[in-house]
Formats: structure tokens, sequence, C-alpha cells
């Protein structure tokens, strides 16, 4: 990614695609709706995991989202989407949404968005989102994140060692 603090080039926003990033943006309203409507479709239980008010979260933030992926597509430069998402992981761990939610819901993002451009956008929009959320699987490793080993928390815990109960 171009840093000009660091005396790199500005990123040039004519290198990558720029026709499949202006129709991102012009179609960003019906596409959020649509992305959103996809990750529900993608993921069992989704609609049931969140509340009215974090799935109009989810719908709001897909404009940024979208905005960042149209930057990327012009500019040819994942960077405007990896490190993006990078930046959103303490936001979302702090909506309790594990990385897998996230990842879903860049699924519905990939879905629709590569369904509003031409075939031959399609496929480097897909590439985008793939490495986007490729980096974000390694944060889903984290703790707090998933439930975990039980084996592991029973031992770890001492198989109730110490608890007044058991003598």
């Amino acid at each position: 990614m171009a840093h000009p603090s660091l005396g790199l080039p500005v990123a040039d926003p004519t290198s990558g695609f720029p026709r499949a990033a202006a129709r991102l943006r012009a179609d960003r309203t019906k596409l959020a709706v649509l992305a959103l409507e996809a990750a529900v479709r993608l993921s069992a239980g989704f609609r049931d995991r969140y509340d009215e008010l974090a799935l109009r979260r989810f719908l709001r933030d897909y404009d940024r989202h979208i905005e960042q992926l149209a930057r990327a597509l012009e500019t040819g430069d994942d960077g405007f989407v990896v490190n993006y998402g990078e930046w959103l992981v303490p936001l979302y761990r702090r909506r309790d949404v594990p990385m897998r939610d996230f990842i879903v819901l860049l699924g519905g993002l990939r879905d629709a968005a590569v369904a509003a451009l031409p075939a031959t956008d399609a496929r480097p929009t897909r590439q985008l989102i793939e490495r986007w959320a490729a980096r974000l699987q390694h944060h889903g490793r984290l703790p707090g994140d998933h439930a975990g080993n039980r084996i592991v928390r029973f031992f770890w815990k001492g198989a109730g060692i110490g608890d007044d109960s058991v003598v």
C-alpha cells in the first residue's frame, strides 16, 4: 500500500479497475441490502444470532466496506481492504461478532458485488475479498472468538480442585 509520508507514491486510481469501482459506488445502497441478504442466506442461524439493531449496524457498515473495496479495485492495491479488515477486528469483537460471522458478511459482499459487476471485473473482486477474508481467518483462532476445546478447559481449570464441594 502506498504511503506518501514514507516517500512512496500515492496510489493511482486509474491503475486497477476504475469502471468497476465506479459501478460499486453508484449501486452502494442496493449492494448493501443484497450483501446482507446474501450473508443471512449463507449462514444458517445468522438472523437468530443477531437482533434487529445488529443487522442495521451491519447494513450501515457495508457502506464503508463497499467504499474500501472500490478503492482497492480502482488502484489494484489489496492493502485498502486487508488493512481496513485488520482495523475492524477490535470493533467487531467489541460488538461480540466472531470473525467467522464477519467472514460470512464478506461472503455476502462478494456475492452481491460479483452479481453487480461484469464478468471481467468479477475475478479481481473475488480475489480481493478472498485476501481480505484470509487475513481475518487468523483472528478467528484467537481466544474469545470460539468456545475452545472442552477437554483442555477441563484440565486447565483443575478438574474441580479447590472446589469446596469435592473433598
